[in-house]
């Protein structure tokens, strides 16, 4: 065995993250977009079998991370992973706690609170580092992920479209464009989107992104103060983990929140799947204990600000 290969599978997208059998390197990230109307599961599935056949790993040590009810966890422990199909599973919450604890970006004697922001909801979600026993958890849809997109979306078209109704197949490819532009805005001040736009591309500004959506991340920002603040359980830090976590935008409001207590992991929306990775690598009995130093993929890093609380919030 050459490898070991963690899995995610996101609303939008399927990530997986390869490590070498001891989990001390990752040596590679791939990420596959679901196409609209196929099943994700089965898509997934075959993800694991093609990335294990591709990298020599042991497609019976393979973790899939996959989505669940955010209330489901409580009282569970999240780092359990679970067999007897044709995959073994983890919780998307344990497997971004296994990330954390090995790249040491938390203390092993803290309770953490962990905001992802997916696609269609944001979840907080209050686990015990040492552990991984979830004591709370709660989720909403009013703070999506899919807004950035959505947002920028129409205000190129009312900025910049023609007058001639969009046909399905140039909404699709627009869509596309702008979800793209959302990844790629993290890392660059402007990136260019084709579409039914006159002139063919259009500028998409990072600022004009920030004065779309300052407000709803205001909101959001204030959503999860208020369920921290108001919760049961005293919190240490503070995570940050989906795609949108890796918006400047994002992480400077919550920072100004949170201070040094927030943790805003560098590649936000890929840590479910290297935390699937390691999962996968502890089930194979690899002996690590101490966070992992992990070889740099090929691309770009985004601005990171990790932080070690050793200071409650509540």
């Amino acid at each position: 065995m050459r490898a070991v290969v963690g899995i995610s599978l996101g609303a939008s997208a399927i990530r997986a993250a390869v490590m070498d059998p001891m989990g001390r390197a990752l040596l590679g990230t791939e990420t596959v977009a679901v196409v609209r109307g196929s099943d994700r599961l089965e898509a997934a599935v075959d993800v694991v079998d093609s990335v294990c056949a591709r990298h020599g790993a042991d497609r019976d040590a393979a973790v899939l991370v996959v989505p669940d009810e955010p209330r489901s966890r409580v009282g569970t422990i999240s780092l359990s992973v679970h067999t007897g199909g044709c995959v073994r599973l983890a919780s998307e919450l344990g497997a971004q706690l296994m990330y954390l604890r090995m790249r040491g970006l938390v203390e092993s004697g803290s309770t953490i609170a962990v905001v992802d922001m997916g696609k269609t909801g944001t979840s907080v979600s209050v686990v015990d580092v040492a552990t991984g026993f979830v004591k709370d958890a709660t989720w909403t849809d009013r703070y999506r992920g899919s807004a950035f997109a959505d947002s920028v979306r129409e205000h190129l078209l009312a900025a910049y479209g023609t007058a001639e109704p969009l046909s399905p197949h140039d909404s699709q490819l627009l869509t596309e464009g702008v979800e793209w532009a959302m990844e790629m805005i993290a890392l660059h001040r402007v990136v260019r989107v084709g579409g039914p736009f006159v002139g063919g591309t259009v500028n998409v500004w990072r600022t004009t992104v920030d004065r779309l959506m300052l407000d709803y991340v205001t909101e959001a920002a204030e959503w999860v103060s208020d369920v921290v603040r108001r919760g049961a359980h005293r919190v240490d830090a503070v995570v940050l983990a989906g795609g949108p976590a890796n918006l400047p935008l994002l992480r400077g409001v919550f920072a100004r929140e949170w201070g040094s207590a927030l943790v805003m992991p560098q590649d936000p929306q890929s840590i479910a799947a290297t935390g699937a990775a390691l999962l996968a690598a502890r089930r194979s009995e690899s002996p690590f204990s101490a966070p992992l130093p992990l070889v740099p993929t090929q691309s770009v890093p985004s601005p990171v600000l990790s932080t070690r609380s050793r200071h409650a919030l509540v």
